[in-house]
């Protein structure tokens, strides 16, 4: 029943208690969410006391009827209030009778209150899209809701009778959060008989998507000692296939579903998957770069290859598209996986001009590559023909071409020099354009093979890329020589000092020539059976699974001492492209806004959010853009914290969605009296671990982890190092010798005690 239509408005526009006790009456059985949009029709303590109303969803009675009771205590009816008692009615009217924006049935699924109050005040999903209070990325469950509420909205609007209208609203309003009433959808198509085009719509959505083979469950109905039950299970599995109508079949004959029973205990066993979910694929490290794969083709064939297929498809995959000029970011990925730029070379004989560069990255700086280099040249010699790439290529006699030319090309071709940026090692344009045009033989070459063949295929595709310039490794390094020890560029785990399943890491208290352990070897665990890429023990790592083509789906595994295991799937990320004004950008791309980094990420441009300022330059009349910091705050530190998250001031704590009520002023400290709520650890010890939340979602963002202080040499270790400059194996044992934390890990040498004592000041 609607208020407005039972109450008058009089003697200064006051409404009758009769009808505000009802109002309070209803709302006890509406959706609190859905009030929101009232608040803002009232003013004061009114207005705060039905924003907390609003956001109190799935509570218990208690609390929602004290809410009620401040809402008809703060919210007394006056002329000033007339607007928003009426939008409470029509909201309460709404939800009841569950018309309007059907895409409000989805709210409940927003994962921010900001996103589901943004949900409860969209008239239609075009508003909701366009606020910014719901991300796609982050709202994944809440779009296909609302995508399926869509649908169903406009299979009802397939008819033009009433009824049929009414009842297909009736059994379709929740399907997006995957309800369906059974009773409701019989009568609809009951009622719908003469408007074919929404009973196909109705039966296509509707319609369960999992055809399982239900012979497989009868076994399970003798798990009953009912006869009653065992007879319904046999009758229900040997007549349908429809999930919901075994179900209630069940519910009904059997009781409602229990763990603790037999026969529902049965059927969760059947449902179990029957394929491992911790499968791993021939080599994760590889999978991941399939996506930079230019051309369907490959990206299919990448992914085959290195999931599962690898015997059939290998040889195809390194033929069809390592060797394609269009799949240089592919193969530079490949690349990357399978020999990874390290610093510094040396130790090589016939490529001895290379030696000497321990601030140069290498991809194969081995005896093996200076040997192919080597043989490579020495095979020109004979045949007067060099293999580059996959391509036979004719050469010019040893007059027109010294074997010196071959001899500066071949070693940074098989050693492999990388660029510091983009660790790319293709050669520049202009090497590759002045060899061809000086060295190679046309008339004995090949149809098929021509200079912008050969050059493509060594050379980037943008000319901005980063590239390998020969000029610098025909002559012998001319870096000056190292003065000292500790001057030197060193690279302790070069040459793979560790077996197989292990990660070398260095130590880097140790100077060179000095008596200490240079690195450690800790365990870990391959990325498949065919991947020689090793994590440690603990590590989490994306595992790369297979989906649509337009979506990018994911698993994480985590490293443990049997392998990768305890897979979780995550959401698939939509592979849409962004656009930014007149052109279109590449998802997975990275670009600038002014001064602020974007990546497009699924059809979302993610910036920064740095304010560009400008400011005059050296020169004369020259302008530099000198970023400021985001939504143009000034430069003050004045701490604020709001939502657990310490800020420089109030501007950057609203700059980052805090509200005035949200933000107080001063730090806290991670551990003590000042810690504030979850500071404190009870009669555990507290130590201070400085934690970087990037998730608005995250509802804390604890500095301080809780030690606890019995049994320290059981616990794992963990090395921490206090202000005296003394390592502790585990932070029990610093908190029982009351010593204070100066930061996690081994101490550092050469670090004097009062630097540990200003850390902590």
């Amino acid at each position: 029943m609607a208020l407005a239509g039972r109450c008058r408005i009089w003697r200064g526009c006051f409404w009758c208690k009769t009808s505000l006790f009802l109002t309070a009456f209803m709302l006890t059985y509406v959706n609190t969410q859905d009030i929101s949009m009232c608040c803002t029709k009232a003013d004061g303590t009114c207005r705060s006391v039905c924003e907390k109303m609003s956001l109190v969803v799935n509570t218990d009675n208690d609390v929602r009827e004290e809410r009620i009771k401040n809402i008809y205590k703060f919210c007394t009816p006056s002329p000033q209030l007339v607007d928003f008692w009426i939008c409470m009615n029509n909201t309460i009217e709404e939800v009841v009778e569950e018309v309007g924006w059907w895409g409000r049935a989805c709210c409940e699924l927003g994962n921010s209150p900001g996103c589901r109050d943004a949900c409860t005040l969209a008239q239609h999903e075009q508003a909701l899209v366009a606020s910014s209070a719901c991300r796609h990325s982050d709202e994944i469950a809440l779009f296909d809701c609302v995508h399926s509420q869509r649908t169903a909205q406009w299979c009802c609007s397939q008819t033009q009778y009433l009824n049929c209208h009414e009842a297909c609203h009736k059994a379709l309003w929740r399907i997006g959060s995957s309800r369906v009433d059974n009773t409701a959808l019989d009568h609809a198509i009951e009622v719908c008989e003469q408007s074919p085009p929404l009973l196909r719509c109705l039966r296509n959505m509707t319609a369960s998507s999992i055809h399982a083979d239900t012979s497989k469950y009868l076994p399970c109905c003798h798990e009953s000692s009912r006869v009653s039950c065992r007879s319904a299970c046999e009758a229900v599995l040997r007549r349908t296939g429809e999930p919901n109508e075994i179900s209630d079949t069940l519910s009904a004959a059997c009781g409602a579903p229990s763990l603790s029973d037999g026969l529902w205990q049965c059927f969760l066993r059947k449902d179990e998957p029957t394929d491992n979910k911790d499968i791993i694929p021939h080599d994760v490290a590889k999978l991941n770069c399939c996506q930079k794969a230019k051309t369907i083709n490959c990206r299919k064939l990448c992914f085959e290859t290195f999931n599962t297929g690898w015997q059939n498809n290998w040889q195809k995959f390194y033929s069809e598209c390592l060797g394609d000029p269009q799949e240089n970011d592919l193969t530079e990925c490949i690349e990357e996986v399978e020999a990874p730029c390290s610093l510094g070379c040396a130790g090589l004989t016939y490529c001895s001009h290379l030696n000497n560069r321990p601030t140069t990255l290498f991809r194969s700086c081995t005896a093996q590559a200076d040997l192919e280099a080597h043989l490579a040249v020495a095979e020109q010699k004979g045949s007067r023909s060099i293999t580059v790439s996959g391509l036979v290529v004719p050469l010019k006699n040893l007059s027109q071409c010294p074997t010196d030319i071959w001899k500066s090309v071949a070693c940074p071709l098989h050693v492999r020099p990388c660029t510091a940026k983009g660790h790319s090692s293709m050669l520049c344009a202009e090497d590759c354009t002045r060899l061809v045009s000086s060295c190679i033989e046309w008339s004995r070459a090949s149809p098929q093979l021509s200079a912008a063949a050969l050059c493509a295929r060594l050379t980037p595709r943008d000319s901005n890329a980063p590239c390998v310039q020969l000029r610098n490794f025909i002559t012998p390094s001319t870096e000056p020589p190292l003065l000292s020890a500790r001057e030197a560029v060193t690279s302790p785990c070069a040459g793979a000092p560790c077996n197989a399943t292990q990660v070398c890491v260095p130590n880097r208290n140790c100077l060179h020539g000095g008596t200490c352990t240079r690195y450690t070897c800790l365990d870990g665990c391959r990325l498949g059976e065919g991947s020689s890429f090793v994590v440690t023990i603990g590590s989490w790592v994306r595992v790369p699974m297979a989906g649509a083509s337009r979506k990018a789906c994911y698993k994480v595994c985590r490293c443990g001492t049997r392998g990768l295991t305890q897979c979780q799937p995550l959401p698939c990320v939509e592979l849409e492209n962004c656009r930014l004004l007149d052109r279109i950008v590449q998802h997975g791309s990275r670009y600038w806004v002014e001064c602020n980094p974007c990546t497009c990420v699924g059809g979302e441009r993610v910036c920064g959010t740095r304010a560009c300022g400008v400011g005059t330059g050296a020169g004369a009349g020259s302008l530099s853009r000198a970023p400021r910091l985001p939504c143009s705050c000034p430069p003050h530190h004045l701490p604020a914290r709001a939502a657990s998250r310490l800020y420089p001031n109030a501007c950057l704590a609203k700059c980052a969605g805090a509200t005035d009520a949200d933000i107080e002023f001063g730090e806290r400290r991670a551990c003590g009296a000042g810690a504030g709520p979850g500071g404190g650890c009870g009669r555990l010890a507290c130590a201070r671990a400085p934690n970087v939340c990037l998730s608005r979602l995250q509802a804390s963002c604890p500095q301080h982890v809780c030690v606890n202080t019995s049994h320290c040499n059981t616990q794992p270790p963990k090395t921490v190092c206090d202000t005296d400059g003394v390592t502790h194996s585990t932070p029990c044992h610093l908190a029982l010798g009351g010593k204070r934390l100066a930061h996690w890990g081994p101490c550092l040498k050469y670090c004097s005690q009062e630097l540990y004592a200003e850390s902590t000041a």
